[in-house]
């Protein structure tokens, strides 16, 4: 292992060199996405440092983003963070492939379930009715990154069960069915992860998430879905696109004073 030189006589705290050392492991290529990454204890070794400063130093950067922690496995180089831009609906699948990345389905249950208020409300239909639930875990280059709930009237696709759903279900209602998503609304929040949610997604209980609330509109602006998803806060980040209702003004360039005085 080579030794990770690190100026004890510096003002700069150990923590933060060897954080930027390892840092630049991983932007020079030498350390690449899911490679993992020497141990805590052979960290202390190459940079002679204690066991603190070195999980202060992986601490910050996971918390960029540049490395995860896989619990019972070890800590790895993180792929880099999936951007997902809400100002229009999208298919999260043709998104993903659209950045040139590996996105696959792992079902963990389908089955038919009936509407209780919680969702009877917003799909517009009466408590009690059937609805399909499909449960997925999506992992991107072999990792899980969201554990998807998908909930849809079975009155409106009653053959869905018997369809293996393997990438766009967006996709698969507008081309079988016939109900396009036109419009949606979403709602996130930040959330720690229960033990249920970390098992799947292979993190610790506790683990930041995003949890994403989509209501899904189709003709008519009838109620067609709701998906509930939990997203890992360390592989995804968010863009929102705000536009002011404030009309847009014709700049005119500006005279120069020699320009006004003529």
């Amino acid at each position: 292992m080579t030794a990770i030189q690190l100026d004890h006589d510096s003002a700069i705290p150990l923590h933060v060199q060897l954080e930027q050392a390892l840092a630049q492991q991983i932007v020079a290529g030498q350390w690449r996405p899911g490679d993992i990454i020497p141990s805590e204890r052979d960290l202390q070794r190459m940079a002679g440092v204690s066991r603190a400063t070195v999980r202060q130093a992986i601490g910050t950067l996971i918390s960029k983003g540049m490395l995860r922690r896989s619990h019972g496995r070890g800590t790895f180089v993180a792929q880099p963070r999936i951007e997902q831009t809400l100002h229009k609906v999208y298919s999260f699948a043709e998104q993903i492939q659209q950045q040139g990345r590996t996105l696959e389905d792992r079902i963990i249950q389908r089955r038919v379930t009936v509407a209780g208020h919680d969702l009877a409300t917003p799909l517009g239909v009466a408590p009690g009715e059937p609805l399909i639930h499909i449960q997925r875990v999506r992992t991107l280059e072999g990792t899980p990154f969201t554990l998807d709930n998908f909930y849809i009237s079975q009155r409106l696709c009653p053959d869905l069960l018997e369809i293996e759903p393997n990438g766009s279900l967006y996709r698969l209602l507008e081309e079988r069915y016939g109900l396009p998503v036109l419009r949606s609304t979403d709602t996130l929040e930040p959330i720690a992860a229960d033990r249920a949610t970390a098992f799947y997604l292979q993190v610790s209980p506790g683990t930041p998430l995003m949890y994403v609330e989509r209501v899904g509109y189709t003709h008519g602006d009838l109620p067609l879905h709701i998906a509930r998803n939990y997203v890992r806060g360390d592989m995804c980040r968010f863009r929102i696109h705000l536009v002011s209702d404030q009309p847009q003004l014709e700049l005119k360039p500006s005279h120069t004073r020699s320009e006004q005085m003529l």
